[in-house]
């Protein structure tokens, strides 16, 4: 155990030390809710979200994007940047357990990705009045699941993907257009009719739409979107299987 918390405390502080992901689990979330929700009083037009101001529409929103951030940035260049400089082989050789270092990882991740949301959720609750008028117990069990599945999903590009630099191109190529056609930016239903299901198959629209109706406390209906999450979450689960290699 002791060796356990050692190794995720070192990895929590790599993190918090990577100006790339603090970029984008924190700093772009934070300033685009807050400036948004100060720019303007009601949520868009065409979500079909009413009431609550438009800081409490954008928190679903933020809390997705620092889940993905810090999946598809921190956790893919982590792993890949590790392998090329020869960290992972050190690492197989120490003597911790392999699953003890998995685990050490992964729990670092989980720690950097909840103590951003609860900046988030501070900034929104102070400055804003953000409120979560659905279960919280919904809430949080939301936010495990996509990060389990994002984290999944980094894992897999990270075990893919051969160097650092090719991963930070990649990472990027997938991150940037998956936000805005995730029911994020703007509604689905005015892209063109051939995009829709590709938009409604991406993982990160069923993590915002079932996060903002929990806010909203609206019913889930459409729970077939869990299992889109849950194939995410396999498919990359067996990728990093696959693929995943010490050097």
């Amino acid at each position: 155990m002791r060796g356990l918390w050692q190794f995720t405390l070192a990895e929590l502080r790599l993190n918090l030390r990577n100006p790339t992901a603090l970029f984008w689990s924190i700093a772009f979330p934070t300033l685009w809710m807050s400036l948004f929700g100060a720019l303007f009083s009601e949520p868009m037009p065409g979500f079909g979200y009413e009431g609550l101001n438009y800081a409490n529409f954008l928190l679903p929103a933020g809390i997705s994007i620092v889940i993905l951030a810090s999946a598809f940035i921190g956790m893919p260049i982590a792993l890949t940047t590790y392998r090329e400089t020869g960290v992972l082989k050190r690492l197989r050789v120490t003597p911790l357990k392999i699953s003890t270092l998995a685990l050490g990882f992964t729990i670092s991740q989980f720690l950097f990705i909840a103590l951003v949301i609860v900046v988030l959720f501070v900034v929104g609750k102070i400055f804003f009045d953000v409120q979560v008028l659905g279960s919280w117990l919904a809430l949080l069990g939301m936010i495990i699941f996509g990060m389990v599945t994002f984290l999944s999903l980094g894992s897999a590009i990270g075990s893919v993907v051969g160097s650092w630099r090719a991963d930070a191109v990649i990472t990027q190529i997938i991150f940037i257009p998956m936000m805005f056609l995730s029911d994020m930016f703007m509604p689905i239903s005015i892209f063109p009719e051939w995009l829709q299901p590709i938009c409604h198959a991406l993982p990160l629209t069923p993590l915002n739409v079932i996060l903002r109706d929990i806010v909203y406390g609206v019913p889930i209906d459409n729970l077939w979107q869990l299992g889109i999450l849950g194939g995410w979450l396999v498919a990359g689960a067996v990728v990093t299987i696959v693929f995943f290699r010490w050097e």
